[in-house]
């Protein structure tokens, strides 16, 4: 609690009876004067030494009383010999220091303040008895008789209140009345307290709570405690009450939690219902509080109809180092009716894991991991009814990269994942090492001058990659046929430029590249007459005469490709000013440029790298690769190429009148990032020589508000029946310049009120490393009620002109989603989440969550309704405190129905 520390450093005594009640001072008190009369106080001024005055002393103003280690009287007073105190204590009293010589008694009034090392303590009245060795302090009351300045103990940033307290230097035991004391999250009120010379304190009426009123809303009540300083606190039978008002809820003994940080414990579970499951216990287990660094939570849960899952979290941080989570979760389900055939007990399984390095930890070096993967099922079979429904991909990244100080060369080793939710196709690149020689001139000379020689800025630029994948699909990924499926494969890149400036503005740059692929799988295809029968997935059977007969063989098939341009490119600004007040100007960057490209025909037979095989029985041919099929670095393009390619980009920003700067008024504001159309002519092609138009418009920050992307491909040429491009332009057949390909949108829109100011918080107020609480493990289910509304709105658009064998259809895929929530008044909070899809006209996954803040307590109603495209409606009703100390003691009610 503090307060023995306090009572600890109060003027030095004996332990032994034998000695005289007179030796009551300390050697450490440095300064020394003289007690010259009976009755009379010594007061040291701050200008020439003392002063005596009889009877009493009446001190003002914050005057300070320092004490001699040596009293002169006709009686002299040695000094104990054993006394604890190792230092100065400053005291001070706003109305007077009354020392009272016939009953051995020093009496502060008023305001005092006792100091000594890190201990402070605040009271209205110090009273400090020589003869049996007992400090006390209490407050006094006011005009209108209430208590003012009761004792307020403070020590290593912790505060005590208290109405009185007595201390014992002897016995080193001591007595708090009505004490209130902060401990971690919660708050501690007991009626009165006994110190032991151990630290131990015992307790009679006390209550334990997490409400910080000075008459808390709901506690725990118990008539006996015990309690152990930053451990515990252990009662006898403890019954909850709320409003002052006693609850049927009775615990036989209690242990609560008085230690700050984290600390193991028990989790309890969640009780509820569920259409499919039955009733359920759910997110029951142990909390594992390792040490500092490290913390671990094993969760569970176990419903009527048999399905159980475990779920095995953990945190972990290292200041200055790094931090990171992962967790592993399983659900073994077990299907509503398994006496049916085809009904089987599935799997499901989910793992996450994310780590961030501190850049300061490792020199010249990066890593992080961001990992998520997990079955097709996974939020079906855990019931998951929120947006996370909508994912239906996941993508995972392990990166780690190396600079070499003082060289152009870099390391960098990554491992991916991509995995599909909808066809279940899952991908591994397991891992990916590349060395890379950044841009360098080598011929560059070491004296800058205004015109360099052209052969300065010819530089190289070289990088080296090994990569082995594997695709497969979720279903058969422990087993050998995936492990078939893994390849790999090296590619090496080398590039030469020299840019250089022409007309004074215009940068023209010759470049050559050189590609070399290396595969370690090589492809041989042949005919093979025999007729063969296939038997379909209907059972049906087809006939064919003669196929095509692949064989993958290990071999050893390099694949060289390169390519040659020349590029032309300019840059030019405007500016255009206004003189209005509000809009001073908009600036657009035009960059356009111009290129010739070239590579030969690799699909000639002079490469090699394309043969001839029948394909039917009638004799025709065609050409397949000798590479291995899946090859992760592609192929050589067969097909001559020869073209000129142009593209126009823009970039488009505005300046506008500016409260906040107070030196020009002025502030920038994004308009459009890019505005690009992009073209081509492919001289060597012997048909389709015009290439597609493509604009893309993208404002990563469109007036600070808004998020826009857009892309357009236009083709100048027809198709035919089957939607395939004819050599035939679109001008001619349909009498328009170009026709329209495909497009797609997206634009997101978020809008936000400014939030409450919040009161600096110090370091003792700032959370642990680890909460080990619902937040830190589901931080997307709290909204903030310091931000009273949020909105966030995205679009959708995707159009595409013709699908194969039905070049008029037109596909338009067209959506809207909202996230909102608002503070109804300061105390209730409204979230909703929902989206519509404009094409089909249906809403599609809606969640309405209501919040009321109780103070100390939390009440959540969270509802998903049944849609057509969500066959299920869930609710639940949750009661709870909010501080996570006590999470565990809620109320809730939680019901499911899938619908027919």
């Amino acid at each position: 609690m503090g307060v023995s520390s306090l009572l600890k450093s109060s003027p030095g005594y004996s332990d032994n009876p034998n000695e005289s009640n007179n030796k009551i001072f300390s050697d450490s008190l440095k300064e020394k004067a003289a007690i010259t009369a009976p009755d009379s106080v010594i007061v040291l001024h701050s200008d020439s030494g003392f002063r005596t005055t009889r009877d009493s002393l009446h001190l003002r103003d914050s005057s300070h009383v320092v004490l001699s280690d040596t009293i002169h009287k006709k009686d002299s007073v040695q000094l104990a010999d054993n006394s604890e105190i190792q230092d100065i204590i400053n005291y001070k009293a706003n109305d007077s220091i009354v020392y009272d010589m016939n009953t051995r008694r020093m009496l502060l009034y008023n305001t005092v303040d006792v100091k000594y090392q890190k201990i402070k303590l605040d009271a209205n009245m110090v009273d400090f008895d020589w003869n049996s060795f007992t400090m006390g302090a209490r407050g006094t009351p006011d005009s209108i008789g209430r208590p003012s300045g009761t004792p307020v103990f403070s020590e290593d940033g912790k505060d005590f209140k208290a109405d009185s307290m007595k201390y014992n230097f002897k016995t080193k035991k001591g007595l708090v009345y009505h004490v209130v004391t902060k401990e971690g999250e919660a708050y501690l009120h007991v009626v009165s307290v006994k110190k032991n010379e151990d630290e131990t304190w015992f307790g009679n009426y006390a209550a334990y709570t997490t409400c910080d009123l000075d008459h808390p809303h709901f506690y725990f009540k118990a008539k006996k405690v015990k309690i152990i300083p930053d451990k515990v606190m252990v009662s006898g039978p403890a019954n909850l009450w709320i409003g002052d008002v006693p609850t049927p809820l009775y615990v036989p003994f209690g242990i609560f939690p008085v230690k700050q940080g984290q600390r193991s414990g028990i989790v309890l579970p969640e009780y509820g219902q569920d259409a499919v499951l039955g009733f359920f216990l759910r997110n029951g287990g142990y909390y594992w509080s390792i040490n500092d660094y490290l913390n671990a939570k094993l969760t569970g849960q176990i419903s009527t109809n048999g399905t159980w899952g475990l779920t095995l979290a953990s945190q972990y941080a290292l200041r200055y180092k790094f931090t990171g989570s992962f967790s592993f979760s399983i659900i073994r389900t077990r299907p509503q009716d398994p006496d049916l055939p085809g009904q089987k007990t599935t799997n499901s399984y989910s793992f996450s894991w994310s780590h961030t390095e501190d850049p300061r930890s490792l020199s010249n070096s990066t890593f992080g991991a961001s990992v998520q993967m997990q079955s097709a099922d996974f939020y079906q079979e855990s019931r998951v009814t929120d947006s996370r429904l909508l994912n239906t991909s996941f993508n995972s990244a392990i990166n780690f990269s190396h600079n070499f100080v003082g060289t152009p060369f870099s390391m960098q080793v990554t491992a991916s994942h991509s995995q599909n939710l909808l066809n279940r196709t899952i991908d591994f690149t397991v891992p990916t090492l590349r060395l890379s020689m950044s841009h360098v001139t080598p011929f560059k000379s070491k004296i800058t001058s205004e015109k360099p020689k052209w052969y300065e800025q010819i530089g190289f630029a070289y990088s080296f990659e090994f990569q082995n994948r594997l695709s497969t699909f979720d279903s058969i990924l422990f087993q050998q046929q995936s492990l078939n499926k893994i390849t790999f494969g090296v590619d090496q890149n080398f590039s030469i430029d020299a840019p250089f400036k022409i007309f004074k503005y215009f940068t023209l740059t010759p470049q050559f590249q050189y590609q070399e692929r290396t595969y370690f799988k090589g492809n041989n295809e042949s005919w093979d007459p025999d007729t063969v029968y296939v038997i379909n997935p209907g059972h049906s059977v087809t006939t064919e005469d003669g196929r095509i007969k692949s064989d993958t063989v290990w071999r050893v098939n390099s694949a060289h490709d390169f390519s040659t341009s020349l590029t032309l490119g300019t840059k030019v600004t405007g500016i255009f000013k206004f003189k209005g007040k509000y809009l001073k100007a908009i600036k657009h960057v035009f960059t356009p440029s111009i290129s010739a490209n070239y590579h030969p025909d690799f699909g000639s037979d002079f490469w090699g790298y394309y043969k001839s095989v029948q394909s039917s029985p009638t004799g025709t041919v065609s050409r397949y690769s000798v590479f291995d099929p899946s090859a992760i670095y592609g192929i050589p393009t067969p097909g001559k190429q020869g073209a000129l390619l142009w593209n126009l980009g823009n970039n488009f920003e505005m300046k506008t009148y500016s409260k906040t700067d107070s030196i020009n008024h002025e502030k920038k504001l994004g308009l459009l990032d890019q505005v690009n159309l992009s073209g081509g002519y492919n001289f060597a092609a012997d048909s389709l020589r015009l290439l597609p138009f493509n604009l893309t418009v993208v404002a990563a920050r469109m007036f600070n508000l808004m998020n826009v992307n857009f892309n357009a491909i236009f083709d100048p040429y027809a198709t035919d029946s089957m939607n395939q491009d004819i050599n035939k332009f679109y001008l001619l057949t349909n009498h328009k310049l170009l026709r329209f390909a495909t497009a797609n949108a997206g634009l997101t829109f978020t809008l936000h009120s400014k939030p409450k100011p919040v009161a600096p918080t110090t370091p003792a107020d700032q959370p642990p490393k680890f909460v080990g609480d619902y937040v830190s493990y589901a931080p997307d289910q709290i909204y903030n009620f310091d931000i009273p509304w949020n909105l966030s709105m995205g679009y959708n658009f995707n159009i595409t002109h013709g699908t194969y064998l039905k070049p008029d259809t037109i596909i338009t895929v067209q959506s809207v989603n909202i996230k909102l929530d608002f503070n109804l008044t300061a105390h209730w909070k409204v979230a909703l989440s929902t989206g519509f899809d404009i094409i089909h006209r249906q809403v599609t996954l809606t969640n309405l969550t209501i919040i009321r803040d109780l103070h100390c307590w939390e009440l959540t109603f969270n509802w998903t309704p049944a849609l057509p495209t969500f066959n299920g409606q869930q609710f639940s009703i949750i009661l709870q405190p909010k501080s996570p100390t006590l999470k565990d003691l809620k109320a809730q009610k939680k019901n499911s129905l899938t619908m027919p």
